[in-house]
């Protein structure tokens, strides 16, 4: 179903509140890649522009209903959900779009919202097909911005709000959550490939024995659950992240 963007006019509201009433907002434009929330770029009268997230059901083009907040695997999205990892991205020293405004009050608009910095040096995606050579050497940022989550230990697995807020984990451990969610997405695609139907048991038994291998582990890190050269923004100076 078509979903109909939010205009100027609908975030204003929440642009004076975020960022003040000296420079109101010229224009917005939804931006790509928002497919669980609306991803808004403000535009202000001086040029300068901040990034608005929006959560409600006109904005989740996915439709998929609650999440288990003890599973790191299904669905993350929400106010909630956005400001505890953020917040522990930050305690880590992990670099991160500076978070501006939030608001779950629906008084200035009629969803919950987040306001943050925006970093308008493009993706590392877009780095690495501009320029290849000083793409990877941009890589080395996320690599170190790793190696610091990888330090960083909690006391369990699942959605960082969950786990900081004291939740009971998932019963099942996480590589079983893994393979069962690897053995739910190879019935999906068997059917609609008739060659994934044919080859379906061997590919099942393939997973279980991957799985079977893995042992279980003694300490959780933060994970990035969607880490990919689109996700990772360059600011448009030698302090890039």
């Amino acid at each position: 179903m078509a979903r109909t963007p939010l205009t100027r006019d609908d975030l204003a509201p929440l642009a004076r509140a975020a960022l003040g009433r000296a420079h109101p907002l010229t224009s917005v434009t939804r931006r790509r890649g928002g497919s669980r929330k609306g991803v808004y770029r403000l535009i202000r009268d001086d040029g300068s522009t901040a990034v608005a997230y929006v959560w409600s059901p006109d904005e989740d083009h996915w439709d998929a209903g609650p999440s288990d907040p003890r599973d790191p695997f299904s669905p993350g999205t929400g106010l909630g959900l956005f400001t505890a990892a953020h917040a522990r991205l930050t305690a880590v020293g992990v670099r991160t779009p500076r978070l501006l405004y939030a608001d779950g009050t629906h008084t200035r608009l009629a969803a919950d919202a987040a306001v943050v910095e925006d970093l308008p040096g493009g993706s590392l995606a877009r780095a690495l097909e501009r320029d290849p050579r000083a793409g990877r050497a941009a890589l080395e940022r996320p690599a170190g911005a790793l190696a610091r989550l990888r330090a960083h230990h909690g006391p369990g697995f699942g959605k960082v709000a969950h786990v900081d807020g004291g939740g009971e984990p998932s019963a099942l451990p996480c590589e079983r959550l893994v393979a069962d969610g690897a053995l739910r997405s190879l019935a999906e695609a068997a059917a609609r490939d008739e060659r994934i139907a044919a080859a379906r048991g061997e590919l099942d038994a393939l997973v279980r024995e991957l799985a079977a291998a893995v042992r279980p582990r003694a300490r959780h890190s933060p994970v990035h659950g969607e880490l990919g050269p689109d996700h990772v923004l360059l600011a448009p100076t030698a302090t890039r992240s």
